[in-house]
């Protein structure tokens, strides 16, 4: 089973990297994608896949995080090395969030432009998409830019119906977490039954969201992202096996490992 967007870089998992990575193997977990969400994070995500086989990192600018990187070429010249480097599997994550009046989306819109720039200059990595009630920015932009849908995935889905057919229509994979495990989430679980499977992937975001049964556990680890392939498994009714076969090789085809 693949994790394929956790923040080992953040605290709560940092300090204790190494015993999160051995849990995670030891429950069948693996690969795994650490996100960087600034240049900042980037070094020490590399230096913790490089101790680890199986352990990836897609490295960008989260966008609660833009205010701190104002200057484009300061940006291009941090995180250009990065992505040149082999652990290094996708550019992200990247987008807009509307859930908070800061930063404020032109800045956002800002850092988000630079990083499709930076796609469309490493045409082999695939971008990671942060979308939180802000679809209607999001699209527009990604559809502007150029770049195939299909090298783009939204992680974190918990958008509406009519928000998950126009990133279908796009052509960009969808990522769920725990939280298709929690009560009172059946219309987004019924949601990510309906995605096409070679669409579907499947992730933590750890330290965050930890699936039920384990919800009250934190910090979330990578370990538990058996239990969100289990329940979408489950919904859609495949064997566990099954999905796992099937959003393995999505993973595996979508961040270019072999």
């Amino acid at each position: 089973m693949m994790d394929t967007h956790c923040h080992i870089t953040f605290e709560g998992l940092l300090e204790k990297a190494d015993e999160v990575v051995a849990g995670a193997k030891a429950a069948g977990v693996g690969p795994m994608i650490t996100i960087a969400t600034s240049p900042d994070q980037g070094p020490e995500a590399i230096r913790i896949a490089e101790r680890h086989e199986g352990v990836y990192v897609a490295v960008g600018l989260h966008p609660h995080y833009c205010e701190s990187w104002r200057d484009q070429s300061a940006f291009f010249s941090a995180i250009r090395p990065m992505l040149a480097h082999p652990k290094v599997v996708a550019l992200g994550e990247m987008g807009m969030d509307r859930h908070y009046p800061d930063p404020p989306i032109e800045l956002q819109r800002e850092s988000f432009l630079w990083q499709l720039e930076l796609m469309r200059e490493q045409a082999q990595l695939p971008g990671v998409v942060h979308n939180r009630e802000a679809t209607d920015d999001v699209l527009p932009i990604l559809r502007d830019s150029g770049i195939p849908g299909n090298r783009f995935v939204f992680h974190c889905f918990t958008g509406s119906d009519a928000e998950l057919d126009a990133i279908l229509e796009f052509g960009a994979m969808v990522s769920f977490t725990g939280v298709i495990t929690f009560k009172n989430t059946h219309t987004l679980l019924a949601s990510a039954a309906r995605v096409p499977i070679e669409r579907v992937m499947v992730e933590t975001d750890a330290p965050f969201l930890t699936p039920e049964p384990f919800r009250k556990v934190k910090p979330n680890e990578p370990k538990y992202v058996v239990h969100v392939a289990n329940k979408l498994a489950e919904a859609r009714g495949m064997s566990p096996k099954e999905f796992e076969s099937a959003t393995d090789a999505n993973a595996r085809r979508f961040f270019g490992l072999t």
